[in-house]
């Protein structure tokens, strides 16, 4: 058996939705920030917005948090060595492969191919 719906007499309330406020008329905006306040605030905003805004503010520094109390401290003011020169292996396997080239070319007469007969014994 389903459930019974029951409803309600209240109306239904969205949300977000209040009341409008009644001195959006009187708001006078900031010279500092072009936020709006009342005409009676902006006085008092204008002298905190002032103070805040002439503070330079510091970057938060999140790898020095999160290295805070591990072992890795001791490693937080090296700096990485980034101009490490890397190796140029195509360069290295060209030159690798015409060394080859010239040592096949002047191979002792020993190192030659030869017909060698191989035997093979079984018991």
């Amino acid at each position: 058996m389903p459930p019974k719906q029951v409803k309600s007499k209240a109306p239904a309330v969205k949300k977000n939705e209040g009341p409008a406020p009644a001195e959006e008329k009187d708001l006078v905006p900031c010279a500092i920030c072009s936020r709006k306040f009342a005409s009676d605030r902006i006085e008092k905003h204008k002298v905190i917005c002032e103070k805040t805004t002439a503070k330079e503010r510091e970057a938060f520094d999140v790898r020095e948090q999160r290295l805070d109390g591990t072992e890795a401290i001791k490693y937080k003011d090296v700096e990485p060595n980034l101009n490490v020169e890397k190796a140029d292996w195509k360069k290295t396997h060209t030159n690798m492969m015409s060394a080859i080239k010239e040592a096949k070319k002047t191979r002792p007469p020993s190192a030659k191919k030869q017909d060698i007969e191989v035997q093979i014994v079984v018991k």
